[in-house]
């Protein structure tokens, strides 16, 4: 099982559907072979030079965060049932308000629509949020399976690191 990668002043806190089976025999977020996590928030100035997976534990330096809805491993989201998905968001709000992060930063929107229950979501910051007081942001996947091309996805981590570096 990954440990959830949170701290005091962390201002952006990535929520995944649940950890590959590569991340959890590794012991780290995003190690799947495919996985663009990294590059992304390299590429997009989020972190000042790519990290590797067994380097994650660095992430809260620079204010970032990372949790997944379920803790499960998986080869495929699709293996995760409704019930498990929405179990996992009590614990998505507890850390959250414990360490009173700002920015929700969700890795699909498929992350997205089954935490929060609804129907549709664009790519970035979204009008209502799942918790008051906190901006919902919905990112493009990073796995190499999503069919977006990384410049793509490129444009909408560097929009999210753009708004975190934004005042209050």
């Amino acid at each position: 099982m990954l440990q959830d990668l949170v701290a005091e002043g962390v201002q952006v806190l990535f929520v995944g559907f649940n950890p590959s089976p590569r991340s959890v025999q590794q012991g780290h977020h995003y190690a799947g072979r495919g996985n663009q996590f990294w590059r992304l928030l390299a590429a997009s100035g989020l972190t000042p030079r790519l990290l590797r997976p067994e380097e994650d534990h660095l992430l809260p330096r620079w204010n970032l965060g990372s949790t997944n809805l379920v803790a499960r491993p998986t080869v495929s989201a699709a293996e995760l049932s409704r019930s498990e998905l929405r179990a996992g968001v009590p614990h998505l709000r507890r850390l959250v308000a414990r360490y009173q992060v700002p920015l929700v930063a969700y890795t699909g929107k498929g992350v997205y629509l089954a935490a929060t229950g609804k129907q549709q979501a664009h790519w970035g910051a979204q009008e209502d949020s799942l918790i008051g007081g906190v901006t919902d942001f919905v990112l493009p996947s990073p796995s190499g399976l999503a069919r977006l091309p990384f410049a793509e996805k490129l444009g909408y981590y560097r929009a999210l690191a753009e708004l975190a570096q934004q005042p209050g």
